[in-house]
């Protein structure tokens, strides 16, 4: 990248962050978005294997308020001492008047408007929703608050499957993209890198990982 070799980042910060998924709930088959339910047993046990395959010491956790999330980090907190915090920029999108409804009603109810809305989610928002734009701004806002105040360190963010697909289009430069997010395949409890490096100019070049432990 051009940007890139004109920076000095030999004297810059590696900031390595860690987004991992939340894992199965409780609930069923349900549009959660800010839908605030707990972990599945079969959850929690996803997370906690995948954290122990990654074998990566974190200085500090960072998640979503909403239970699925904001449990299991809390119970790293209180089995490892690992520093938490609470961004709400980390939340999933609020789906409004769909919100907690099964998929099942909403496709029987509105599937004309639901199958607009999974096409192109910024030109279509559901009653009572959030924008798309509202979204991507409240997570942008969340991000560039945890870059800055954590520059330097290794992350552990535990979030959800719209937030992470966001910042890896972020990254890959294909923000605003309709059916480029339904393509970011994200099982629960997965763990996606992303690295930023700060020059010492204070330019910032991102890179996604294809693997958590990839380069």
């Amino acid at each position: 990248m051009e940007e890139s070799e004109t920076q000095d980042w030999s004297n810059g910060k590696t900031t390595s962050l860690y987004l991992m998924r939340h894992g199965e709930c409780e609930g069923g088959d349900i549009l959660r978005g800010q839908t605030d339910v707990a972990l599945s047993q079969l959850g929690k046990e996803q997370m906690q294997q995948e954290l122990a395959g990654l074998d990566i010491e974190f200085e500090q956790v960072i998640c979503s308020p909403l239970r699925r999330c904001s449990e299991f980090a809390l119970s790293l907190y209180l089995e490892k001492g690992i520093p938490l915090k609470m961004e709400d920029g980390l939340k999933e999108i609020d789906f409004g008047d769909w919100d907690g409804e099964t998929l099942e009603t909403l496709f029987q109810q509105s599937s004309s408007v639901l199958d607009m809305y999974w096409k192109n989610p910024w030109a279509f928002t559901p009653p009572n929703g959030e924008t798309m734009q509202e979204f991507e701004a409240r997570v942008n806002q969340g991000w560039e608050r945890i870059i800055s105040q954590y520059s330097g360190q290794t992350l552990l963010l535990v979030t959800h499957g719209g937030v992470i697909r966001h910042l890896m289009s972020k990254a890959l430069g294909a923000t605003g993209v309709a059916g480029f997010y339904t393509q970011l395949a994200l099982d629960y409890a997965c763990v996606v890198k992303i690295t930023v490096y700060s020059s010492a100019q204070g330019e910032l070049f991102t890179k996604l990982h294809w693997g958590a432990n990839g380069n």
